[in-house]
């Protein structure tokens, strides 16, 4: 029955992120926490699902990605990822532990949550984000994906932009995700000892589920006003970050 929901819910979780960019894949994640006991697997398995997703959409809206970011990002997400690993190794050597899959950090949830309110809302100068601070975004995204499992709701503050179309924003940030779902995959395998071939009967359903979802949801996306896709992408943000805070007050 748990199989069933997941992959009923990565289907429509994926049409959600091929309309408005974002917003279906923390929402699985949370599903996903709450049907699946090991939390470091629920990142790593999600990790790959959301590869295929992102990929999905990076190849359906190729034409849309604006190299540029995606290269100013890449530059800060490797060292992010090299970081990562580095704090997991040091963590569990400090405290004698067998591997990562023995640590529990949740605690960047509420920060990113503060901080994506404190984007839309509080801060005073509106002007459009400068190419080069998606390298630094990069960093923190190389943290954010390893401990987290999302770093969606942490990049797409910079990717409202009026300059860039629904198709680039919906592309490049898809970019942007796949690889840092790519690259946490080694870290998963070396520090948790995730075996992703051992589960492949529960990841493949999955996997085929977000790329039908994918591909519906680009359909739906050609119909969707340039207006009303930035109000809801706001929307879809201001929700997800407000949900990142209440997990911490739970």
């Amino acid at each position: 029955m748990e199989s069933f929901i997941l992959i009923i819910a990565a289907f429509f979780t994926s049409v959600l992120s091929a309309i408005i960019g974002m917003g279906g894949g923390i929402t699985l994640l949370g599903i996903m926490a709450i049907l699946m006991p090991s939390g470091y697997l629920v990142v790593a398995y999600h990790g790959v699902i959301q590869l295929v997703s992102n990929i999905t959409r990076t190849v359906v809206y190729r034409d849309h990605v604006n190299q540029l970011i995606l290269k100013r990002f890449l530059i800060g997400l490797l060292p992010g990822l090299v970081l990562s690993a580095l704090i997991i190794f040091a963590i569990t050597y400090v405290y004698r532990v067998g591997s990562g899959s023995d640590l529990k950090i949740d605690f960047l949830k509420p920060i990113i949550g503060t901080y994506i309110l404190w984007f839309l809302f509080l801060r005073r100068k509106k002007k459009a984000v400068q190419i080069k601070a998606f390298s630094w975004m990069g960093v923190l995204a190389g943290i954010a994906t390893v401990f987290i499992g999302a770093m969606g709701p942490l990049i797409a503050p910079l990717f409202i932009n009026d300059k860039l179309k629904k198709e680039s924003v919906i592309a490049t940030k898809a970019a942007c995700q796949a690889s840092g779902h790519l690259g946490k995959m080694p870290i998963f395998f070396f520090l948790f000892g995730v075996d992703y071939l051992s589960d492949w009967k529960l990841i493949l359903p999955l996997v085929i589920a977000v790329y039908a979802g994918t591909n519906i949801g680009k359909q739906m996306l050609g119909k969707l006003p340039e207006h009303v896709f930035q109000t809801l992408f706001k929307i879809a943000l201001t929700l997800i970050a407000l949900r990142l805070i209440m997990i911490s007050l739970w």
